[in-house]
């Protein structure tokens, strides 16, 4: 659901561009961590999950990045090559003035851990750190941003940039290969799910209303037995949608394989955000998302008119931590 991604990140985010295990309801035992050394000059403090209070004292100058963890979690590490979900903190090494904050942005950053997605320092100091840690990174400007640093941002080339970052989620470890659990008849208004050698191929709108619903509803066809999706969390799908009465998706999953995105975060459609949390992994579901709870007068290109009435087959196939 690539395309449904509604990550509004400032132009901070799109120059790091430039420069999907165990149950999540199971206990795990305490990970080592390596919680680095105090970064000099720097004092963060504040609430995990909420905007950091962070302090430089003279100033944070350093030669080479440097990683201090500033509270260790107790969940599932970071992992290379995939997806992780902070929110992030940036400030100026010098005089430690905000630059950037995801909590004032109102959503977290959704990124992959490899180098071509994002700042490098960032992942070398997010990898293997757990879930639910605060971490600050200290790094040359050069080193983040490039040769030219970021005059943009007020920093000179010789400045450093200093991240926190809180791991909210981290991508589920025990994915299933597609629903599991106790089937459920649809009601007779209900389109059909296609199927071809067990993918999903097709909703078939031919016993549904002609006319499309104006209302969000989530129509049950498997019920799950897994960990409950909670808010804030990564979950792994694989996914189907199709505007009402068409016989062609706009987007799918079951070709290319399942995706890992943040639930409740205000990143995807509305009609997400709202029935996929309390859903167990197993479950399979079908979303009926009037205009105003998916693309609602814009539409999407090319691809969804506007004011449409969407259709999608989801199945929750991981929980993340």
């Amino acid at each position: 659901m690539r395309r449904l991604l509604l990550l509004l990140l400032a132009g901070l985010l799109v120059l790091a561009t430039a420069a999907c295990g165990n149950d999540s309801s199971k206990a795990h035992a305490e990970p080592s961590v390596d919680m680095g050394d105090h970064i000099a000059g720097l004092k963060v403090s504040g609430k995990f999950g909420a905007e950091p209070q962070v302090n430089v004292r003279p100033a944070v100058k350093v030669d080479k990045t440097e990683t201090e963890v500033v509270s260790a979690g107790h969940g599932h590490p970071v992992m290379a090559n995939k997806t992780a979900m902070f929110d992030m903190y940036v400030a100026r090494g010098s005089d430690g003035k905000k630059i950037y904050s995801d909590v004032e942005r109102g959503a977290p950053t959704q990124a992959v851990m490899t180098e071509n997605q994002f700042f490098k320092p960032v992942i070398d100091g997010l990898v293997g750190k757990p879930q639910g840690s605060r971490v600050a990174v200290a790094a040359p400007v050069t080193d983040v941003f490039g040769p030219s640093g970021a005059p943009q941002y007020g920093l000179k080339k010789t400045d450093s940039v200093v991240f926190v970052v809180d791991v909210l989620s981290v991508p589920p470890t025990d994915v299933l290969n597609g629903p599991h659990g106790k089937k459920v008849a649809a009601p007779a208004h209900a389109p059909t799910v296609v199927q071809t050698k067990g993918k999903v191929t097709g909703i078939d709108f031919s016993k549904a209303p002609k006319k499309a619903p104006k209302k969000l509803e989530v129509i049950p066809l498997v019920k799950g037995d897994g960990p409950a999706v909670k808010s804030g969390q990564l979950v792994t799908f694989n996914y189907y949608g199709a505007v009402w009465g068409e016989k062609k998706a706009f987007d799918s999953s079951y070709d290319r394989g399942p995706a890992t995105f943040g639930v409740g975060v205000h990143s995807l459609i509305p009609a997400w955000d709202k029935v996929i949390p309390g859903l167990k992994r197993g479950s399979r579901v079908l979303i009926i998302a009037p205009p105003q709870d998916a693309y609602g007068k814009q539409g999407q290109k090319g691809k969804i008119p506007p004011n449409a009435t969407l259709a999608f087959v989801v199945d929750v196939l991981g929980v993340g931590a």
